[in-house]
């Protein structure tokens, strides 16, 4: 019925580049510390659903060896790690919630306190849509911030997402379980600057 083409029918998890800032496929050696941490930020969790933080390295390093890859495999979810150059992950960029039937999907990207800048999360931003409406053809690409979330609407603005319209108590919290408000932003190809 569409064009949309699901992560699964990719040979394998590209790596995307702009500059120093690298998409890459998430790996267990290099970012279960990035992860661990990520589920315990104070700010990552108030701000996205569903955040539990792991207990212990080896549980991170676990969820990496399982969970994305059979996301990928089931085309339920597109993971990647945000690096700058070679090291380890400071961050998260994900697409999904896949609906076939829009060719659209959803977009969350997150950074650890040390990586978190205007300029790495556009980049990051910009490079898991460009591989969404490129590679899997999407025709639309939403997000969804807290409404008391600014960094977020900015960075989404600042790479061409239009407001879309506002949820009251959309999500709830993984730390304090406290309803937020969402702002709903779109982004289509001809957009994405």
């Amino acid at each position: 019925m569409t064009g949309m083409r699901p992560p699964s029918s990719l040979p394998g998890v590209p790596t995307l580049v702009d500059g120093d800032v690298l998409l890459r496929p998430p790996s267990a050696e290099l970012d279960a510390d990035t992860v661990l941490a990520g589920t315990r930020d104070p700010i990552v969790r108030e701000f996205l659903q569903g955040v539990i933080p792991h207990r212990d390295r080896s549980a991170a390093a676990e969820w990496l060896d399982r969970v994305p890859p059979r996301l990928w495999a089931e085309d339920r979810a597109a993971y990647f790690a945000v690096a700058l150059g070679a090291g380890p992950a400071v961050g998260w960029a994900e697409l999904l919630d896949f609906r076939a039937e829009t060719e659209s999907a959803e977009v969350i990207v997150w950074l650890l306190p040390e990586a978190r800048s205007l300029r790495t999360a556009t980049r990051a931003l910009r490079l898991i849509c460009r591989f969404g409406f490129e590679q899997l053809a999407l025709a639309r690409i939403d997000a969804y911030a807290a409404a008391d979330n600014m960094p977020s609407q900015v960075m989404g603005a600042w790479i061409g997402f239009r407001r879309a319209g506002y949820r009251p108590a959309l999500f709830r919290s993984s730390s304090s379980q406290r309803l937020h408000d969402a702002v709903h932003a779109t982004l289509v190809p001809e957009d994405l600057c």
